[in-house]
């Protein structure tokens, strides 16, 4: 099996979602590169989970930037534009694919990341629980 470079997600062109033809919430569109050869359970959980925080970002996320940036207009305040991003760092080791990937929202002054930590078992697909005693609490 093929492994990607670390740091693994290309820099794609950023997508710009306007509201009034401003600005208001930009991100380079989500993708995890995996290793050629990964099994088709681990490709479809991560074509699953970039759908997920696109749909989140085209949705919601830019709903709120709107409703900011129209707040800003209307209090005469300069609206920072917010942005969004998908990264992801993917390994293979002995027997198992590693997948760290992070998602990443900075609204207004605010900033809000989840990170985690898969791994799934080769050549299966299978993912991996914590070993008892390892479980976060």
């Amino acid at each position: 099996m093929k492994e990607p470079e670390k740091g693994s997600i290309a820099e794609p062109e950023l997508r710009n979602l306007l509201w009034e033809g401003e600005p208001v919430l930009s991100f380079p569109p989500p993708r995890i590169a995996l290793p050629t050869g990964a099994p088709r359970r681990v490709v479809r959980y991560y074509r699953k989970l970039e759908e997920a925080w696109l749909r989140r970002w085209e949705g919601e996320v830019y709903q709120r930037a709107c409703t900011a940036a129209q707040e800003a207009r209307s209090r005469s305040r300069p609206f920072e534009p917010w942005n969004a991003g998908l990264t992801a760092e993917v390994n293979c080791e002995e027997g198992r694919i590693l997948v760290c990937w992070k998602a990443e929202e900075c609204i207004g002054k605010g900033r809000c990341v989840l990170s985690r930590t898969d791994a799934w078992q080769l050549p299966g697909g299978l993912p991996e629980l914590p070993i008892s005693g390892q479980r976060k609490k």
